[in-house]
């Protein structure tokens, strides 16, 4: 009896688990479809925010994560490169978020991570000159 009460709950932790996640993985490929209608309309602002959505609804390995990375970082870069510095910030900022609100216990930071705060630090830098420029 005590055994049979332990393979239920243990399979019926098994089965919410995989629908959960299922359910991440549809969500998060929705949102990547969305930020690639933006990104293609030309609709930056809404392409980032809609990557940023995708890439928060963490499954490990998942498709829709590491596209929405790779959607941020070119937005970033690309906005930097065009000097629109406050569309680069908040693309960088998305990033980090994203990297720092889907970490788990050992992982640390990524390389996304990792790229996200040295373009926030090049922005910084890039701001403290202007700033201390008469």
């Amino acid at each position: 009896m005590k055994k049979g009460v332990v393979l239920l709950a243990l399979s019926t932790l098994v089965v919410l688990l995989g629908g959960f996640s299922l359910m991440l993985l549809r969500q998060g490929g929705e949102r990547m479809a969305q930020s690639d209608e933006a990104f293609h309309r030309g609709d930056l602002r809404t392409s980032l925010y809609r990557a940023r959505d995708a890439g928060l609804l963490f499954v490990p390995g998942a498709p829709h994560v590491r596209a929405a990375e790779e959607r941020l970082s070119s937005i970033a870069s690309g906005a930097e490169a065009e000097a629109d510095f406050d569309l680069a910030w908040l693309a960088w900022d998305a990033l980090r978020h994203v990297d720092e609100e889907t970490g788990y216990f050992g992982r640390g930071s990524t390389e996304a991570g990792k790229k996200a705060r040295a373009g926030l630090a090049r922005l910084r830098e890039r701001k403290a000159k202007i700033d201390a420029d008469p």
